[in-house]
């Protein structure tokens, strides 16, 4: 259902994008494997495809539409044209080179910079610039983003804003991307100008004509475009890149019959994590003499004790919330680790410690259920360290030949500070006995040196002197001793060795391998009050926290309930959903939320439901889309999913509160008050949500139809107050709420 909200855009504009949008919507539900949808992804490192669709439509040239506004604006700034700040006030139409354009962005009522109108697409600012822009800068704009100049027969606000003349393939649209995004930048560009187009296509992907990437919670860099193919039908266009911050992936997708916001819609859907549902995870349980017991266990049961396992105990619950995603995400990108014995993963540090789950490690697992950590789509292969030591390290010197994703990278750690120190002593014949197991050959262990480090000082190379092969990497020695001798003897390669009489003495710091989060610094930085979000950032910089959508990867909450059905109590799962910017409130959306639930489920003495969804949209055109409500409403709910305007906007309209109370006594009482009339539905959400009260309002109860087809938002707001009136009526006449007719 739908709440009002005050008046904010001019009808017209509405009206424009609500007009688009059914044009279009029936695109963006369509099957992903039809025939006129052209997609490809590719992985910036190695150039290989990740996914293609109709490749046979990649290389068609075509007219880029709103995406040419990209070399546009890096021309206009390279000549001086515009600077990153010169602004100019949308007046909604303009006309060029015969073709009539509307502006469907919000009316900001101020002058748009130039990031903001790439973003938002602006019609007009384009236009404007394109008028004073010289066709060499132009051309030379598009050389270096290699793709043709213009055509010299049409104009150059015409080509400029993509209408007509210049012809580019979607490959090559692609590879236009992928010079933007290169880190170190490879463009003849003034590094204002690279800021000012990478600042609007992030712009685009977060609120602005890609923001059905953002609502679906990826991290993009992108631009979208709308035009007219040979065959006069309409084609919607988008490129980017993921993440936004080092873009690891670039994607492009034509959706013929489509608009540009359509495209985003799609290439959203095939960017989100996929995969079978996996529920449930096989374990190896090592026996003491030798072999596994396999243990089937429910995923979140699994990742709960696995959080008991390796957390630091007493931390607070960012922190084991950080670990228990990061948990999940190694066991989801490792499943096949075992396969060969029969199992998915083991309970040893091989894979990932296992121990029975606390009620700390529980409540983490149920915070978090489902959540992984995505790059470009793609559950990420992420690891973690008890104690990185001061210093955390990059995967390629600890694994010699691992790959160094930019989300791993090497650098001091404050939050874990160097610790902890650690002295150890080990015994010669305990030595050689651990290395054989190794593969090492040879009876004498003469001395163990040290012949290389890293650049943050771990051990990468130790000669054996009297063992063959002589020489064994600092980690396969950590390994070694750990696994045969004991794991306290040699807690990290961060450490000096020195032979002794009985065998070898060590001096060290830290725990564990350095790679990713360290377990150690998560639990320091929850206990200064950081969220499990931000300790994830710091972490894994440039990675998405992702929820599939049900029916793809992991179905949140699925174990958890189950779990709870076995204890006799069923916890309800909480989702929040929010763009990229808003993430760091994702923890104080989440306790509004789960405190305005459990209060309301109280007073109406109901259960609450065990899958609960939030998701708030990146600008209002997506909530738009998404939910087909006017502009003037302020959340949709569904079942148990909940839609909502921008969180900023909620908040400047000063109903953030009452829209959530609102949407969840929506959630609440419609099981019992299904197919009574709207104003039943919606004034008994009011009452319970707290609202101001609306017994003065006069007349009769509303129709439905005054809510589905409201004529304007003052209409749908008195239809809400006399609708709030008769549910008052009936209660103070002692009708229980459940029998409100």
């Amino acid at each position: 259902m739908t709440r009002a909200g005050p008046v904010g855009w001019p009808w017209w504009c509405v009206l424009v994008s609500l007009a688009l949008f059914g044009l279009a919507s029936g695109l963006a539900r369509a099957d992903q494997t039809q025939p006129g949808v052209a997609y490809l992804a590719v992985d910036l490192a190695s150039t290989t495809a990740i996914a293609s669709e109709r490749p046979d439509m990649l290389d068609v040239p075509m007219l880029p539409g709103s995406v040419a506004k990209i070399a546009t604006l890096a021309a206009a700034l390279e000549s001086g044209v515009i600077n990153a700040h010169s602004g100019i006030l949308c007046t909604r139409t303009q006309t060029v080179a015969g073709h009539q354009l509307l502006c469907t962005h919000p009316d900001l009522h101020r002058p748009l910079e130039p990031a903001e109108a790439l973003a938002q697409s602006c019609n007009v600012y384009f236009a404007t610039v394109a008028s004073r822009l010289p066709r060499a800068a132009f051309d030379r704009a598009l050389v270096s983003l290699g793709l043709p100049p213009s055509d010299a027969s049409v104009s150059v606000a015409a080509a400029a804003l993509g209408l007509a003349g210049t012809r580019s393939s979607p490959r090559q649209l692609l590879g236009m991307m992928a010079r933007i995004g290169a880190r170190p930048a490879s463009l003849p560009w003034r590094p204002t100008t690279l800021s000012v187009v990478r600042d609007g296509l992030a712009g685009a992907a977060r609120y602005g004509s890609a923001s059905a990437l953002g609502a679906r919670g990826i991290d993009a860099l992108a631009k979208t475009g709308t035009t007219v193919g040979s065959s006069g039908l309409a084609q919607g266009l988008v490129v980017g890149l993921t993440p936004a911050a080092a873009p690891t992936t670039a994607f492009v997708l034509v959706a013929s019959g489509g608009a540009g916001m359509d495209a985003a819609e799609l290439a959203a859907d095939r960017l989100r994590p996929r995969g079978p549902v996996i529920d449930r995870v096989r374990i190896g349980v090592a026996r003491p003499r030798g072999g596994y017991d396999v243990r089937m266990l429910a995923l979140e049961d699994y990742v709960a004790g696995v959080v008991a396992g390796e957390a630091v105990p007493g931390s607070a619950p960012a922190a084991m919330e950080a670990l228990a995603i990061t948990v999940r995400t190694y066991a989801l990108a490792n499943l096949k680790r075992h396969e060969k014995e029969g199992f998915d993963l083991c309970d040893l540090t091989h894979c990932q410690v296992l121990r029975s789950a606390s009620a700390p490690s529980k409540r983490a697992a149920s915070a978090t259920a489902g959540r992984v950590l995505a790059a470009g789509g793609r559950t990420a292969s992420v690891f973690y360290t008890a104690s990185c030591g001061g210093h955390r390290e990059r995967p390629s010197a600890v694994w010699p030949g691992a790959a160094d994703p930019s989300y791993l990278p090497s650098g001091p750690d404050t939050a874990c500070g160097g610790e902890p120190a650690w002295t150890s002593d080990v015994a010669v014949a305990d030595a050689i006995r651990a290395l054989r197991t190794g593969g090492f050959k040879g009876d004498a262990l003469r001395d163990v040196t040290i012949t290389s480090r890293d650049a943050s000082g771990r051990v990468s190379w130790l000669r054996l002197d009297g063992l063959a092969p002589p020489d064994i990497s600092g980690d396969d020695f950590r390994t070694l001793i750990g696994r045969y001798v004991g794991w306290q003897l040699v807690r990290s390669t961060l450490f000096d060795l020195r032979r002794t009489g009985a065998g070898f003495h060590l001096e060290g710091r830290g725990a564990g391998h350095g790679v990713g989060l360290c377990v150690l610094g998560a639990s320091r930085l929850a206990a200064t009050g950081e969220s499990a979000t931000r300790i994830l950032q710091r972490y894994f910089p440039g990675l998405d926290i992702s929820v599939p959508a049900r029916g793809e990867g992991i179905e949140p909450g699925a174990n958890t309930a189950r779990q709870g059905a076995r204890d006799g109590v069923v916890q309800p799962q909480l989702a929040i959903v929010l763009p990229a910017a808003d993430r760091p409130e994702e923890d104080a959306i989440r306790r509004l939320v789960s405190r305005k639930r459990d209060a309301l489920a109280g007073a109406l003495g109901v259960v609450a439901p065990v899958n609960l969804s939030f998701r708030f949209h990146p600008t209002v055109e997506s909530y738009q889309r998404e939910t087909g409500q006017p502009w003037f409403t302020a959340a949709a709910t569904r079942g148990t999913d909940v839609q909502l305007l921008p969180l900023a906007a909620l908040r400047q309209r000063g109903i953030l509160e009452t829209t959530i109370a609102h949407e969840l006594a929506h959630v609440l009482v419609e099981p019992v008050l299904a197919g009574r009339p709207l104003w039943v539905l919606e004034g008994t959400a009011a009452h319970f949500a707290g609202e101001a009260a609306a017994s003065e309002a006069s007349g009769a109860c509303p129709s439905d139809q005054e809510f589905m087809k409201p004529a304007t938002p003052e209409s749908l707001k008195q239809a809400y107050r006399r609708a709030a009136a008769c549910v008052e009526r009936q209660l103070r006449a002692g009708t229980p709420w459940r029998e409100l007719r």
